[in-house]
């Protein structure tokens, strides 16, 4: 009967086994069938881009020329004061005067910064109010407002942009006073080239135009080329020299007027201060320098010579604050 008992037991035991065994497996099995990944379709890819980089937003295609090519020149003398009120909000102080373009001035700033919105002031003793506002809705997503009125009648104006930055690609959707509606839209093509193009239509005038640009990009050099509907041809390259010496030159021609202007363009940045020169066809001279005597103190001296209308600007100012 012993005997008996224990084969009785070690059958069962081995049927346990068993059965346990066949719960694994079918786990197991259960497990695997839900990791895998289910099969998509072959256009699914192409859906999901590939791993080239953002081309950045159609309206800064030529950003790296512009901030050689565009300096903030001014002329007179004028005082800016920035100080913070906290880690989030700032207030600033500007004073113009001696200007030859407009009368002695003075205007007050606020400023609000946070990761998902930031909110920008200016208003002056003339009545001119400038406010904008950004807004990070995702990742992916940001909204961008800005404002302006003015005491003259029919210069106010108004506009809403919404951004959209995919993975190879960024477009943008924009309102305006006077039934202004604009959308553009920027792909990257290959890892140095990208194409895009835009669409702008003004309700109050009737006016509506198409652009489109290319740009490419290499370890030290940009060029940009963009071409309208109404004529004019915008062709740009920056290249960077060293981490010190930026160049940069453009190319206007009107197809329409025949019109043309070329600008070439320097930037020198030093351990505490950067120079930005420029000289055109037109006989245009300029030259715009920032001296940083501390981390909370800045010298300005901006420059400016058009023979061609035997103009003559120059500038000095100070900055105190970030």
């Amino acid at each position: 009967m012993g005997g008996r008992v224990s084969r009785c037991e070690a059958s069962s035991a081995s049927s346990e086994q068993k059965l346990n065994q066949g719960r694994s497996v079918n786990m197991e099995e259960k497990t695997t069938q839900q990791t895998k990944p289910s099969r998509r379709p072959w256009f699914w890819k192409r859906i999901e881009r590939t791993e080239l980089p953002n081309p950045g937003s159609y309206e800064d295609i030529n950003q790296e020329a512009s901030a050689v090519l565009r300096p903030n020149l001014f002329d007179g003398f004028r005082f800016d004061f920035n100080y913070p009120l906290s880690a989030m909000f700032s207030m600033g102080h500007s004073i113009e005067m001696g200007s030859l373009q407009k009368p002695p001035g003075y205007a007050f700033s606020a400023n609000y910064l946070s990761n998902h919105l930031v909110m920008l002031s200016r208003v002056d003793l003339s009545g001119h109010v400038n406010g904008r506002i950004f807004i990070n809705h995702s990742p992916f997503l940001t909204s961008k407002i800005v404002a302006e009125t003015s005491p003259q009648p029919n210069e106010s104006k108004a506009t809403w942009d919404l951004d959209y930055r995919g993975s190879d690609f960024c477009g943008q959707l924009k309102f305006g006073n006077m039934g202004i509606v604009a959308l553009s839209y920027l792909q990257s093509v290959t890892p140095n080239l990208s194409m895009g193009g835009e669409g702008f239509y003004q309700g109050a005038t009737g006016f509506s135009a198409i652009t489109a640009a290319g740009r490419y990009v290499t370890h030290d050099g940009v060029a940009t080329c963009t071409i309208a509907s109404f004529g004019p041809l915008v062709a740009s390259y920056c290249h960077r020299v060293n981490p010190r010496v930026t160049l940069a030159t453009e190319l206007f021609w009107d197809l329409r007027s025949r019109d043309s202007l070329v600008t070439i363009g320097y930037k020198f940045d030093l351990r505490q201060a950067s120079v930005i020169g420029q000289v055109d066809t037109n006989g245009r001279v300029a030259a715009l320098l920032e001296e940083k005597i501390n981390p909370g103190l800045s010298f300005l001296l901006s420059g400016e010579i058009d023979h061609s209308r035997q103009e003559y600007k120059f500038g000095f100012g100070v900055t105190i604050g970030q």
